[in-house]
């Protein structure tokens, strides 16, 4: 079983490769690009993701892409709509560089326009990022949501409507845990029971979990991760999911609120300390 974590690559994709194992990681995640704008990203060193390339394969790692959080593929601004097309193509390419299977995005908000026109605002904006692809083998996987505002994606039908026109090899689901149960579809009485679980649809797209506890009750509608077994969740009801023997095939990746990346190495011990 995978359980990694979220990685800074700020100092170079090949020195992020090298710092994984030291905390115990077997898959990590980093941002494609600045995380809070679209603008200003460096340029893709292609001799540094090469060696990472490399690297990654030699040590037996696995890894995501996240785009950046202002990225909304709902919008019912064209500008802004358009600008999200554009950047989730060229993360993908980032993420071929660098041997990267997949590439989260949040699902869209809608601004007011109600969750039927932010789906096909979604479907309009995927069938774009597909024409305008030129990479193999790399998948947007579609993250669901914790309800804020106009988010859509936080129920399991949203989320079947998103990518229902894709193929299953193009669109994928990465599944955050936070905002599940935030959203009120993780119960705290036995998170095995959501019903995603048992959709072959859905688990037939799986290819991510974001492992996180939350700051917040169930169904809150709020976007709040803590620490494994330090929040609403608990240890117990993280451990049902770590241990559910549908999800051993999927990579779990920490994006807990630690305040330097070194602690993840007690985090992800943790979550090995709760495998039975």
């Amino acid at each position: 079983m995978r359980i990694g974590c979220h990685l800074s690559v700020a100092k170079g994709f090949q020195k992020t490769v090298m710092a994984a194992p030291e905390l115990g990681a077997t898959c990590f995640q980093y941002f494609t690009k600045n995380p809070r704008g679209f603008r200003g990203a460096k340029a893709l060193d292609l001799n540094d993701a090469a060696r990472g390339k490399a690297l990654m394969e030699e040590l037996d790692l696995v890894a995501i892409g996240h785009t950046p959080y202002l990225i909304n593929l709902a919008s019912p601004e064209d500008e802004l709509f358009n600008l999200s097309v554009d950047a989730l193509v060229q993360d993908l390419v980032i993420a071929q560089a660098r041997n990267t299977y997949g590439v989260v995005v949040h699902c869209g908000k809608h601004k007011g326009q109600g969750v039927e026109f932010g789906i096909e605002r979604m479907h309009q904006a995927l069938a774009l990022v597909l024409e305008k692809n030129t990479t193999e083998g790399v998948m947007v996987l579609i993250e669901n949501t914790a309800g804020q505002g106009s988010e859509v994606g936080f129920t399991l039908e949203q989320l079947l409507a998103i990518v229902e026109p894709f193929s299953s090899d193009q669109i994928g689901f990465c599944f955050d845990t936070q905002h599940a149960y935030a959203a009120g579809i993780l119960s705290p009485d036995d998170p095995r029971e959501f019903p995603g679980f048992s959709n072959p649809e859905f688990m037939g797209r799986l290819r991510a979990i974001h492992f996180n506890d939350s700051k917040v009750p169930f169904n809150s509608r709020k976007d709040r991760h803590q620490l494994i077994g330090q929040g609403a969740m608990g240890l117990e009801m993280m451990g049902d999911i770590l241990n559910d023997p549908r999800l051993e095939a999927i990579p779990f990746y920490l994006e807990t609120p630690v305040n330097d990346e070194r602690e993840y190495k007690a985090e992800i011990e943790v979550c090995h300390d709760l495998l039975k």
